[in-house]
């Protein structure tokens, strides 16, 4: 597997670069799921999201706060069910299931290299999980 440069901690570095944001690109549905949760936020509490304000929010909340753990595993739940019932790979379902994450060619390059192992484990897990049921 190839190397990525190693990310800087921020540990000993002046606070603006301690702070220093990094631009990932993104595709055109990724961009427009974003105007719209934008859109969402100023309709439900009249006012520009702020940098601290979630952009995936409690709707049933007076303010602007993040939607609940339960909420949060319950929407999960559903991605990976129906990702499963799409006809995606199964050996990628299983992962995205086990490590918490969906990992595609587009945003494999923003994982750090555990991330990156931690998935491909995943999926040769199914696979060996897979041949072990066809053997017996």
């Amino acid at each position: 597997m190839p190397r990525r440069p190693r990310q800087w901690k921020s540990r000993g570095k002046r606070a603006s670069e301690a702070h220093a944001k990094k631009a990932i690109p993104i595709d055109y549905t990724t961009a427009e799921a974003i105007t719209e949760q934008k859109r969402l936020f100023r309709e439900k509490f009249g006012r520009e999201p702020g940098p601290h304000d979630p952009l995936f929010f409690n709707p049933e909340s007076a303010v602007a706060e993040f939607l609940s753990v339960e909420s949060q595993e319950e929407t999960w739940r559903a991605l990976v069910q129906a990702a499963g019932e799409s006809g995606m790979d199964p050996a990628l379902v299983y992962a995205m299931n086990k490590t918490g994450r969906i990992v595609t060619e587009q945003n494999m390059q923003f994982l750090t290299d555990a991330d990156l192992q931690e998935w491909n484990d995943a999926v040769d897990e199914y696979h060996q999980m897979i041949g072990s049921r066809d053997t017996q």
